[in-house]
């Protein structure tokens, strides 16, 4: 009998930079009670290790806050990410397509992959969302819920 992998979710911020911290704190919610197949993991950034996991996942959704949110359209949607070419490891910060390419690279496999972009409008030291970041999560939840159950 074979299992399949499960999906894996990666939220993505500083939860002590305001709106920036927007894919860590959904990616703890959905934590809480993940669906069933779903792996979420909250991070305040992706680094190499995160490879490994992602590359024995069936498909991965990076969840991420972006500043000056409102020049990218009202509707939350999620966006195909493709793997990097020659993605150059770094410490530091890589990207989603970054992480891809290192999968890909040291695991051969890379899974289909998407990502959630929640708009944010300020990154100062605080551990609180904006009024309109927090919306924008509380309207990111039923979209994130559909996406883990897709292939469930």
């Amino acid at each position: 009998m074979t299992t399949k992998a499960p999906a894996l979710l990666i939220g993505i911020g500083n939860r002590l930079r305001g709106d920036d911290g927007a894919g860590y704190r959904l990616a703890q919610i959905l934590a809480r009670r993940p669906p069933p197949g779903l792996q979420v993991l909250a991070r305040q950034q992706l680094t190499p290790e995160l490879a490994e996991p992602l590359a024995a996942a069936s498909r991965v959704l990076f969840v991420d806050a972006v500043l000056g949110g409102s020049g990218h359209g009202a509707e939350l949607a999620l966006m195909p990410v493709e793997p990097a070419v020659a993605a150059p490891p770094c410490s530091h910060r890589l990207t989603p397509a970054q992480l891809l390419g290192l999968s890909q690279g040291l695991y051969g496999r890379c899974p289909p992959a998407w990502q959630l972009l929640i708009p944010g409008h300020g990154w100062p030291i605080s551990d609180q969302l904006s009024a309109a970041t927090a919306a924008a999560c509380r309207g990111a939840l039923p979209l994130l819920r559909r996406w883990s159950q897709a292939d469930a």
